[in-house]
C-alpha cells in the first residue's frame, strides 16, 4: 500500500506532464492525477497531503469537496472537558461587560438641526464648505469617529471606555430631548 506521500509525488508529477492541447497523453495524465488526488484525499482525509491533492484538483478545473473537519472538530481529553469555566475576571468586569449600550438618539439630532432658522443652516453649510476648502477630507474624520463610537462598534471597547462613552450619549441625548422639549435653540 502506498503510503499519502508517494501518491502525492505521482499526482504531481502526472499534472505536471500534462501539457497544452488535447492529446490522448494529456488526458490520461489529467485523469491518472484526478484518480491519484481523490484517493489521497479519501484514504488521508486530514492529511496535508490531502491539502495538496485539494489544490491540484483545483487547478485541473475539478471541484473538489474540502472537508472542514479540522477546523469544526478537536478531540478534547475528558479532564479538560469536565472542568469547570475559569473566570479570570474580577465579578464587578463581569457585570460591567454585559451592560447595556445606550443607543445614540439620530433622529432627535437632526430633528433639532431641521428646527433651526434657515440661516443658521445656511452659514453652518457655508462654514463647512469653507473648511472642506482648507482641510478637505479630514473634516470627516470626526464625524466618522463619532458615527462608529456611537454605534456597534462600542462594544469593542473595554468596560471603563464603554461606560465613559455610554454616560457622554446619555448626557447627548438627554440635551437633544431637552432642546427639543424647549423648541429648538434661541
Amino acid at each position: 500500500m502506498a503510503s499519502a506521500e508517494h501518491l502525492l509525488h505521482e499526482a504531481q508529477y502526472a499534472f505536471q506532464s500534462v501539457s497544452f492541447g488535447e492529446s490522448r497523453a494529456n488526458t490520461r495524465n489529467r485523469s491518472r492525477a484526478k484518480s491519484l488526488c481523490k484517493k489521497i484525499i479519501r484514504k488521508y482525509p486530514t492529511s496535508m497531503e490531502a491539502d495538496e491533492a485539494h489544490a491540484i484538483l483545483r487547478r485541473l478545473g475539478e471541484e473538489a469537496y474540502s472537508s472542514k473537519m479540522k477546523l469544526q472538530h478537536m478531540h478534547v481529553p475528558q479532564s479538560e472537558h469536565h472542568r469547570a469555566p475559569v473566570l479570570a475576571s474580577a465579578p464587578e468586569e463581569r457585570l460591567a461587560e454585559n451592560t447595556e449600550v445606550e443607543p445614540f438618539n439620530w433622529g432627535g439630532l437632526i430633528s433639532l438641526l431641521f428646527m433651526l432658522p434657515k440661516y443658521a443652516i445656511g452659514i453652518i453649510g457655508v462654514a463647512g464648505l469653507l473648511l472642506f476648502g482648507i482641510f478637505g477630507p479630514f473634516l470627516f474624520l470626526p464625524l466618522i469617529a463619532l458615527v462608529f463610537l456611537t454605534g456597534p462598534f462600542r462594544q469593542m471597547l473595554k468596560p471603563q471606555q464603554r461606560r465613559e462613552m455610554n454616560a457622554l450619549v446619555a448626557r447627548a441625548n438627554a440635551f437633544i430631548e431637552e432642546k427639543r422639549q424647549s423648541g429648538g435653540f434661541h
